[in-house]
């Protein structure tokens, strides 16, 4: 036996006594890494050159830690404001391609753009069979030629909406000015001309009730006030629809 005690961490040798690691017969000092081209020599615990493979570490050492990673951002919950969202910012209805749903108001100026447009083609056939009846001097058939002139103006009417708000863009020329448009409430695409017609005859009815002879004018009244009634509906709908929307699962959504 040595008369030498063990300490922690000593090699035994052939001889039977124990010495440090440093001082044991068969030790041998680790090398210096190998030089890079150009003559630089990495210091003592520097990365390996690129394409080297890192050195392992000594036997009993944890290897290093890769560097921390940031978790990526996670979404913000339902219903909150994105980051960096301005002051007062407040999510709104979306449909199913996740387009903001057109405000009320939008809804309202588009119609009052489109009415006007239909207003002077009915100005000007109103004023062709005044100008008429006057220059015969004649107003028996007053009521029926304007009867006529509500039915063309009527039929006009239903095929302005249907052709435009019918075909891809889905705009009419009022909505095109707001940046809204009508999409199918389940795809999100266009609809057909034969929806977008009935649409509107189901906002205003007196374009078909016009039609009835008598008491077509006072049906038309009547109709009135349904549109009246049809077009405040989005204000109270969650999903932004009038009663027409829901009749022809519409949606009217903001494309700018």
């Amino acid at each position: 036996m040595s008369d030498v005690s063990q300490g922690p961490g000593w090699w035994q040798a052939s001889d039977g006594k124990w010495y440090p690691p440093e001082q044991h017969p068969s030790y041998v000092p680790p090398s210096a890494p190998p030089p890079v081209p150009g003559g630089f020599t990495p210091p003592p615990g520097a990365a390996p050159p690129y394409g080297q493979p890192a050195a392992a570490p000594p036997y009993g050492q944890p290897a290093a830690a890769p560097p921390y990673a940031m978790p990526p951002a996670a979404a913000p919950p339902y219903g909150q404001p994105p980051a960096g969202a301005p002051y007062g910012y407040a999510p709104g209805p979306v449909d199913t391609q996740g387009r903001p749903l057109a405000e009320w108001w939008q809804r309202l100026v588009a119609i009052f753009i489109d009415g006007l447009l239909i207003g002077v083609v009915y100005l000007i056939l109103g004023s062709i069979i005044v100008s008429a009846s006057i220059r015969t001097g004649s107003f028996t058939h007053f009521g029926f030629r304007r009867w006529i002139v509500d039915l063309i103006v009527g039929l006009l009417e239903i095929a302005y909406f249907a052709f435009l708000e019918g075909s891809a863009r889905g705009q009419s020329v009022g909505q095109m000015a707001l940046g809204i448009a009508v999409r199918d409430a389940r795809t999100g695409g266009p609809i057909t001309p034969q929806r977008a017609g009935i649409r509107m005859v189901i906002l205003y009815p007196w374009l078909v009730l016009i039609w009835i002879p008598l008491i077509g004018p006072f049906l038309a009244f009547i109709g009135d006030l349904w549109s009246l009634v049809c077009g405040l509906s989005p204000l109270w709908n969650p999903n932004r629809q009038g009663y027409h929307d829901i009749a022809q699962h519409t949606f009217v959504v903001k494309v700018r």
